[in-house]
């Protein structure tokens, strides 16, 4: 595979090895730092084996968890979802709804602003339907995905939670 010079990060279904990146210091709080997978890249965003899509800008390689790599940071905490998607997934299948980059809820959201603005999002979402209802107008498949949105949402705003209990 030929590595994009903006992008210096090979995917690992390539056959190569594993690569890390991590929010850099001071994006993010230290609590929502983990160390994920890159699975592949598109156009600035690198998209973790999780889904989770970061700007090339905000995250830096680091090294595998279970060890330094010289001329690396350190690994922070490492995505259980990402070894799990990562060995047990296939590169072609994973982020089939990556919300992040289509515009609806995320499965996974780690950072303040990710929630925040998963919050607005739903906010609105739920208004616009609210304003169909009482107009008389009862789209059963709307109703549908904004009810599977929410559900998605509400495992992300426990496990967000759990991540800021953590701290």
């Amino acid at each position: 595979m030929q590595e994009s010079r903006t992008m210096p990060w090979a995917r690992i279904s390539d056959g190569g090895e594993a690569r890390y990146v991590q929010y850099r210091r001071g994006v993010v709080p230290e609590w929502c730092r983990f160390s994920h997978i890159v699975c592949r890249t598109r156009e600035s965003l690198i998209i973790s084996w999780c889904s989770q899509a970061f700007e090339f800008d905000e995250v830096e390689e680091c090294s595998q968890p279970d060890g330094p790599n010289p001329g690396l940071p350190r690994a922070v905490r490492q995505c259980t979802d990402c070894i799990v998607s990562a060995a047990f997934g296939s590169a072609d299948g994973q982020g089939e709804f990556d919300a992040s980059l289509t515009g609806g809820i995320p499965v996974r959201i780690d950072t303040p602003g990710q929630m925040v603005s998963a919050m607005r999002l739903l906010q609105g979402d739920l208004a616009c339907e609210a304003e169909q209802i009482a107009l008389g107008a009862v789209d059963t498949g709307s109703l549908g995905c904004l009810a599977a949105e929410t559900e998605r949402f509400a495992r992300a705003l426990r496990r967000f939670g759990w991540l800021a209990a953590q701290r």
